[in-house]
């Protein structure tokens, strides 16, 4: 039987951190893994859905370059969906090529792959495909996976999830997203551009109900001029395979029942964290439906076993699994020193415009009953947005009474390159006048910041009986 210092479960990229860590430190290192390493993002979600939204975002701007003073595209005949589906998938190889199982194991990291996944016998003993290893400290990194739609029959088509959306060559006449979150938002807008007809289903009464709501409603506006329908405060109630082969969604939308007619359905009602079959029932390991449970530490109630990313972590992102791999090999190589602080996360949503958040929205901002100043920029303020022809959008600062940086939230080209700036300043706890006092490269979108701080900082000046907000126009 083979023993490790530290075994790694899951290669997605918080497992490939972890296990990476490990072994530059010295440990002996094993990484386990059911299907291909990359896991989620490389094969089924970052990678493509960017390269998607990259293609569809130019394919877009070609049909509006007289904006430009181009001539733009006049006819969509050429248009092969095909192609770019392969595009995408050429993508993914080429990042596929730099993750391939040789690769770490030349790095001296024991890579085990078998599709029955890890499951644990003991504390320390763990089994993958005809193999019993042994390990003293094991990092769980699953992952998680689309949450599965309620069963519609037999003779439905199978709904699409962004799991298998990645193998489809032909372009949907029409197409349903239930559900409004950031899949929604990102694929719907891409296949929008594309020439489908697209409707976006969701219970709640907005969609993207958890971003700022003046960026949310930005969002919505764009969404809707290019054509896409957003139905909200709609359940779907039933599905039938219509004649013609589309698919009858029937929904009630606040009391009354409407019936939508798609194609495709596009399943996006969450993900769920991949805890099936791992056995830790049998070594003691509490979790929930939510996922593993885990300590500030990241930790689990097996003391030797602990668990990042989206198997645990609320905030399912790429770079928060990774973020959690360095913390819980620290952990496990120098006792439990470094806290799992999610108290700062930044986040995107690649729909164009982007969204870029970090901190707090200005609603829980005063949900906590604290004085809160606001202060606001348009994009089509900043000259390099103007440039670029793409002045739609704007920057928010949260701030409490004393002006200590709360919260950021943009829409705008690029925001979630620029919103990073108030990641640092807000996880340093920096002076709002130490941004003002940046010197920024002119003409570049990032000048937005100092031009929201320098602003709002002057007009402190300014006789006014109450600051509150800031607006610059």
């Amino acid at each position: 039987m083979k023993e490790y210092d530290i075994t790694v479960i899951g290669a997605g990229s918080g497992g490939l951190v972890a296990a990476l860590k490990a072994r530059r430190h010295g440990a002996r290192v094993a990484l386990i893994e059911r299907n291909k390493i990359g896991g989620e993002c490389t094969h089924a979600g970052c990678v493509p859905s960017k390269t998607l939204i990259s293609s569809a975002r130019l394919y877009h701007a070609m049909k509006r370059a007289d904006v430009h003073g181009l001539p733009k595209l006049s006819s969509s005949g050429d248009f092969d969906f095909a192609r770019v589906m392969e595009h995408v998938d050429n993508v993914v190889q080429g990042v596929y090529q730099n993750e391939q199982p040789a690769h770490f194991q030349d790095l001296g990291i024991d890579v085990y792959i078998d599709p029955s996944g890890a499951q644990f016998l003991s504390r320390n003993e763990i089994q993958i495909g005809k193999d019993v290893i042994r390990s003293n400290y094991v990092v769980i990194s699953t992952g998680s996976s689309p949450r599965p739609a309620p069963r519609a029959g037999s003779e439905m088509p199978q709904f699409v999830t962004n799991d298998n959306f990645w193998a489809l060559r032909k372009l949907p006449r029409s197409i349903a997203f239930l559900g409004g979150g950031v899949i929604s938002a990102e694929i719907a807008q891409s296949l929008a551009r594309f020439g489908s007809e697209v409707t976006i289903i969701e219970r709640f009464p907005r969609i993207l109900n958890f971003v700022d709501e003046e960026v949310g409603a930005l969002a919505v506006n764009v969404l809707k001029r290019e054509g896409i329908r957003i139905l909200v405060d709609s359940e779907v109630t039933n599905y039938h395979l219509s004649e013609g082969g589309q698919i009858k969604i029937v929904l009630t939308q606040q009391g009354f029942q409407r019936e939508v007619f798609a194609e495709q359905i596009f399943a996006a009602f969450g993900r769920d964290p991949n805890i099936a079959g791992l056995g830790l029932d049998r070594v003691g390991i509490a979790y929930s439906a939510s996922g593993i449970s885990t300590d500030e530490y990241l930790q689990t109630t097996v003391p030797n076993i602990y668990a990042i990313g989206d198997v645990t972590s609320p905030a399912k992102f790429t770079h928060i699994a990774s973020y959690q791999a360095e913390i819980a090999v620290e952990n496990i190589l120098n006792g439990n020193q470094v806290k799992n602080d999610l108290s700062v996360v930044p986040w995107a949503i690649f729909m164009d415009p982007e969204i870029g958040h970090v901190g707090l929205t200005e609603s829980e901002a005063r949900r906590k009953g604290e004085k809160v100043n606001i202060a606001q920029v348009n994009t089509n303020s900043i000259d390099r947005f103007v440039t670029e022809s793409a002045t739609e959008g704007f920057l928010k600062v949260v701030m409490d009474e004393n002006d200590v940086l709360l919260g950021a939230d943009a829409i705008g080209v690029h925001a979630g390159e620029w919103i990073q700036f108030f990641t640092l300043a807000i996880q340093q706890k920096l002076p709002i006048q130490s941004l003002g006092d940046l010197i920024f490269i002119y003409p570049t979108f990032s000048e937005i910041i100092k031009k929201v701080v320098t602003r709002y900082l002057r007009n402190k000046t300014l006789p006014v009986p109450e600051l509150g907000r800031v607006e610059v126009l």
